[in-house]
């Protein structure tokens, strides 16, 4: 087996290189977006908190630097979890780096939107979740869980899809029980109850009503993936096969890990396969499932290319960063 270069450990895996250049490229890419092209796309969200708040991200300047700060604020607090739970078994600082690449890589990540909330509470959930793990308060964290899932999709209104897969995650955390399913239909019922009987009051039941009646047989056949173009299924393409690599990669060393690191990964692994099928086949708000893909396959990139044993994996990343780039920088042509 060849070593791996010296180099890769010290800029990528264990040392700040990689996340000084996630920075700084982050920081190049947005102002160079903002500088040069249209800042006033917005896309339509039926979510009963985001509605009062979009007039403050008319400006664009304070979109470009409120988005920034919320992949900030994700990138420190995937590090907390990284940290708290011992997700990745060697010290590295790679998954807040990876998290500030992905989310500066097309040009909908520029702006503030309701998907970046949403994604910020999603990864409370995931913080939660591996909490969760193996605990005998089996309907505390159900609630929790539940809970946040509801108020995220208070900004997007198709997180409420996640519900079903977020009971199979807390059966993967093996905290999951009949008393749990209560707590969690509490948990959604304690905040929509009250949105409920807000629009009721105010005679405005249809604006409550429209996230669902707004969604049609029609709109359910017209698949996302017909809107792709050849660009996006390169990248898609790409990017499956990445998966699939990290997902074999993560089975077949699963025993270097411990029992709750590899419940972990078969959680991300569940959820990243879900929303990226959800993206291509449910057309309902679904840019926020390719939001959510982006955040959990970032951990399990993150615990692939930190872990690598093999020169191939080196190769791999290297390969992974040209790509990368490439792709960035078709994409922002391809939408100035």
């Amino acid at each position: 087996m060849a070593a791996i270069p010296k180099s890769y450990k010290k800029s990528v895996t264990e040392g700040n290189g990689m996340l000084i250049i996630s920075i700084v490229f982050a920081v190049i890419i947005r102002l160079v977006y903002f500088l040069y092209f249209d800042f006033t796309h917005s896309r339509p969200v039926n979510g009963y908190l985001w509605k009062p708040l979009l007039y403050i991200f008319n400006d664009g300047l304070v979109s470009l630097l409120c988005s920034s700060l919320v992949v900030g604020s994700m990138a420190v607090l995937a590090t907390h979890i990284n940290t708290t739970h011992l997700f990745i078994r060697r010290k590295t600082i790679l998954l807040p780096a990876v998290i500030i690449l992905l989310f500066s890589c097309h040009p909908q990540f520029m702006q503030m939107s309701a998907e970046y909330i949403s994604t910020m509470l999603f990864l409370v959930i995931i913080f939660i979740l591996f909490t969760a793990y193996n605990s005998p308060d089996k309907q505390i964290f159900s609630f929790k869980t539940s809970f946040i899932l509801a108020l995220g999709s208070m900004f997007i209104p198709a997180l409420l899809v996640y519900l079903p897969v977020l009971w199979l995650a807390l059966v993967m955390m093996r905290c999951f029980n009949f008393k749990s399913l209560l707590a969690s239909l509490l948990g959604m019922f304690l905040l929509y109850f009250p949105a409920f009987s807000y629009y009721f009051l105010t005679d405005s039941l249809d604006i409550f009503l429209a996230p669902f009646t707004s969604v049609s047989a029609e709109q359910l056949a017209g698949f996302p993936f017909y809107q792709l173009n050849i660009g996006d299924w390169i990248i898609l393409g790409s990017s499956t096969i990445l998966l699939v690599i990290i997902v074999s990669d993560n089975y077949i060393n699963r025993h270097k890990d411990k029992i709750r690191t590899r419940a972990y990964l078969s959680l991300l692994s569940f959820i990243t396969v879900f929303s990226i099928l959800a993206f291509l086949f449910l057309n309902i708000d679904f840019v926020i499932y390719q939001f959510i893909a982006l955040l959990t396959g970032a951990f399990l990139l993150s615990h692939f290319f930190a872990l690598v044993e093999k020169r191939g994996g080196v190769i791999l990343f290297y390969i992974s960063m040209i790509f990368y780039i490439l792709a960035c920088v078709f994409l922002f042509y391809l939408y100035k």
